[in-house]
């Protein structure tokens, strides 16, 4: 039991020493797996959190644009409830519509309070807005006026522009979200409270009858109604260039109509030097119909800039997806690929190993080998204190054979000895080699005298049972060897010239004794 512990420690530490190679070859391998990896890693990291960047940015623009759309849902109703409240003698009907428009001020102040609280940047202009929300709904806006009503309209499309910035609207790269954002933003927001300022004023007048004021008042609008209409149309024609629209071009036809309706009405009705022959509701209800038509464009533009931000927060993410997976099949790939070289690079290496440590005819271990095995075989027995055991052996009257028989039935009788003496190798550590000529080595660890001396014998009674005829031999028929052995204690001998010596005196006794025997040499006898 100890014995074979001391033969596998033996084959353990030679395997170790094998290996030494084999390991500087995978920290190779390592090396250049690793590098590439994570050169793709820097690169993929760089690419994806970069569009997490683009993630983030795009999310704050459709928060952003969700809550602009509330405050103006927000003013549209208070421009509503400015027109109505200006109105002198207001019928049952109107003050009805009056309070539902209060109403659905408060539910839009509700609503846009949610949207508020929910955003997470800009904590400053957040708190700002929500308590002048707050301020909003504590008042009745029962008793309002034309200028308090548009005080709120102003403070609340400043705050509109304001989250523009605060989320990236105003930033975005894209040319036709650019415009989009202009138009919902300002341009629309701005025509429509030019036109709802007109309406207010118009719907506010006594017996039909218009002061210089207001006509003065009615001229400026329209004016800034021009400016709006003429940066509008530029949007949207840049915006035609590039994308079709369909839904937005019937809106833009509808608004112009519309547009045009409020301008000749204004000009001829509310300018002109007559009184004004509608009555405040009716004129309420003409401007209403038109301004109507106008927010349409504006809740187009809103839905075309949604689907755009959407659009691009999908293709984002699928991007981002599609990083990860190309930088996790690029590692794969790096990986797979160099496994596959170094698997490759490694069976080459050891069959050129092989090549290097093996005689070509016989496939034994070849003499440069044996030397770099017996030192360290040497080693091992220093390590293990087990017995070391060599064994020299020469095929009998060879030249003889060779002169009989040729030197290609020579080349075989090579390979018969080598076949047999691999066959006779049963244990892990033990080698064979062919040392030059008809001359072969073996190297074992563990035995002692007597199971060398046997073992010896068996590999000796082996070859000549192979019957392979041989004329010239003087000992027998048949082909036989001779064989000397040595088994080293430990701490004995260090020297490999000498242990090489004291075996090869063992074969040239064996020899000298009538060949076809062994020889053991132990304590420089023979036996």
């Amino acid at each position: 039991m100890i014995k074979s512990c001391y033969i596998l420690n033996g084959n353990n530490i030679m395997k170790n020493i094998d290996h030494d190679k084999t390991k500087e070859n995978f920290k190779y391998f390592i090396l250049i797996t690793i590098m590439p990896i994570i050169g793709i890693i820097v690169i993929f990291s760089y690419a994806f959190l970069h569009l997490q960047k683009d993630l983030e940015f795009i999310i704050d623009e459709i928060r952003g644009l969700s809550t602009i759309k509330e405050v103006q849902n927000t003013v549209f109703n208070l421009q509503r409830a400015r027109g109505l409240t200006c109105i002198q003698e207001p019928s049952t009907n109107l003050l009805q519509e009056l309070e539902l428009t209060k109403e659905k001020i408060s539910k839009n102040l509700v609503s846009l309070r949610e949207g508020i609280s929910a955003h997470n940047k800009n904590d400053f202009l957040k708190s700002e807005l929500l308590n002048f929300t707050d301020s909003i709904n504590k008042s009745t806006l029962v008793f309002a006026s034309f200028d308090y009503f548009s005080k709120l309209i102003e403070e609340f499309m400043s705050y509109s522009n304001r989250i523009s910035y605060g989320c990236n609207l105003i930033l975005d790269p894209k040319m036709d979200s650019y415009v989009m954002i202009e138009n919902v933003v300002y341009l629309l927001p701005r025509l429509i409270e030019y036109n709802g300022q007109i309406r207010a004023i118009a719907a506010s007048t006594k017996d039909g009858e218009l002061t210089e004021y207001q006509k003065e008042y009615f001229a400026i609008q329209l004016n800034k109604i021009e400016e709006v209409l003429k940066k509008l149309e530029f949007n949207l024609d840049m915006l035609y260039k590039t994308d079709q629209n369909i839904d937005i071009k019937e809106h833009h036809l509808k608004m112009r109509k519309a547009q045009k309706a409020i301008i000749e009405f204004t000009k001829i009705n509310l300018l002109g030097t007559g009184s004004v022959a509608l009555e405040p509701d009716g004129i309420f209800d003409l401007i209403t119909k038109n301004i109507n038509l106008i927010i349409a464009l504006y809740d187009a533009n809103v839905i075309y800039l949604e689907k755009s931000l959407n659009n691009r927060l999908n293709e984002t993410k699928e991007v981002s997806n599609y990083v990860i997976l190309a930088g996790v099949l690029s590692i794969l790939f790096i990986g797979y690929i160099n496994g596959i070289f170094y698997c490759k690079n490694r069976k080459y290496i050891k069959n050129i190993q092989k090549l290097t440590i093996t005689d070509s005819m016989s496939s034994l271990y070849n003499r440069r080998h044996f030397d770099k095995v017996f030192e360290d075989n040497l080693k091992i027995q220093s390590r293990t204190k087990q017995p070391l055991v060599f064994i020299i052996l020469d095929i009998d009257f060879f030249k003889q054979y060779n002169d009989t028989y040729g030197h290609q039935a020579g080349d075989i009788v090579i390979k018969i000895v080598a076949k047999n003496l691999r066959a006779s190798l049963k244990r892990a550590g033990d080698m064979a080699f062919r040392l030059g000529g008809e001359e072969f080595g073996i190297l074992c660890i563990g035995m002692s005298h007597s199971e060398a001396l046997s073992f010896a014998n068996s590999i000796k009674e082996r070859i000549e049972n192979e019957k392979v005829k041989h004329e010239k031999n003087q000992v027998s028929d048949y082909l036989t060897i001779s064989m000397g052995v040595i088994v080293i204690e430990p701490d004995t001998l260090h020297n490999v010239n000498e242990i090489y010596r004291c075996a090869d005196k063992a074969l040239y006794m064996a020899k000298e004794n009538g060949r076809n025997q062994v020889v053991i040499y132990n304590d420089k006898n023979f036996i």
